[in-house]
């Protein structure tokens, strides 16, 4: 999925074009990839990576699981997939799902929507909910890939929802073996492109008489935790290092909360530990979801309709 920069960059542009051009519609999209994930390590605090296998310091142990999962929810119709492996380090690939009246003129492909290729949906013209999500490799070691995306998206209507989610779970059981050392410092660093957008168009925003909503959500997060003693371990002073990204489109807000990125530098904090047995927790999510319903005054103002209706015809039966 990897790019030359200078394309990659030309592929988001034009998918945030497609996103913030559209005519009509509501629209929400959350992709997260990271690439080339890995353990850093630092033997003499110096806070500096040392040129180190990660793998003469930590050896991983059986009992680990990873998984991914997907799940779309249109208009109250809804799928879901669950690829859940019993190895930390096998592959995990859950089925991309779309469900809507566009799913046939998309052109989805699994495992094929990247940021890099420039291909996202990102597009409020078609009515669509699509969830995908994918992870190789393993982070102690060679280093670890994996994405996250969901897409929704409503042209027009009213009661009308769609939204979906995709995530990763990886849960790593390792053990710190560190020869005459009495502990080490370690972080993670990886590449990341995410796209996270919620777009309502200036129509539906301006349209009195219909709602509308729009929430993107991506999120990354790392957590330590001692086997032996249940204590989570610092990194950098927190209990873990978090990525969160999240869009919100509301009418009167102008589709103005837009984020990007192409091979950003994700780096965490170090985080010092002794020789013992860890558990490594890799959580990934990449969450969606649209309305479009009639506003509340309109739905007053029906109401109030319908009670006159039904007092005439009431008065009309007394005669």
């Amino acid at each position: 999925m990897k790019l030359a920069t200078t394309i990659k960059y030309a592929a988001i542009a034009g998918a945030l074009v497609t996103a913030s051009n559209a005519t009509a519609g509501v629209s929400a999209t959350a992709y997260l990839e990271l690439n080339d994930l890995v353990v850093e390590i630092d033997t003499n605090g110096d806070l500096i990576p040392d040129p180190v296998n990660p793998l003469d310091f930590i050896s991983i142990l059986p009992g680990g699981t990873r998984s991914t999962s997907t799940f779309v929810d249109n208009n109250g119709a809804s799928d879901s997939d669950l690829d859940s492996q019993p190895s930390a380090t096998a592959d995990s690939d859950a089925d991309l799902l779309c469900l809507g009246a566009s799913c046939g003129v998309l052109g989805l492909t699994n495992n094929g929507q990247s940021v890099d290729g420039g291909n996202l949906v990102a597009s409020d013209a078609f009515y669509y909910s699509v969830a995908d999500a994918q992870v190789t490799g393993s982070a102690i070691g060679a280093g670890a890939t994996g994405f996250t995306y969901a897409d929704a998206g409503i042209p027009a209507g009213n009661d009308e929802s769609a939204g979906a989610n995709s995530n990763i779970a990886n849960d790593i059981l390792t053990t710190f073996t560190l020869g005459m050392l009495t502990d080490i410092n370690v972080r993670f660093s990886a590449l990341m492109d995410y796209l996270v957008d919620a777009f309502i168009s200036p129509d539906i925003a301006a349209d009195g008489t219909r709602g509308a909503t729009s929430t993107a959500k991506a999120t990354f997060g790392i957590e330590l935790v001692s086997f032996d003693t249940g204590d989570t371990v610092d990194i950098d002073g927190d209990s873990g290092v978090t990525f969160n990204d999240i869009a919100i489109d509301q009418p009167g807000l102008g589709n103005l909360i837009v984020r990007s990125g192409n091979d950003v530098d994700f780096t965490s904090g170090w985080a010092n530990v002794t020789a013992g047995t860890y558990q490594l927790t890799i959580t990934q999510s990449s969450t969606v979801q649209t309305t479009l319903v009639p506003a509340p005054a309109t739905l007053a103002m029906a109401a109030f309709g319908l009670l006159g209706l039904g007092l005439t015809a009431r008065r009309r039966k007394q005669k």
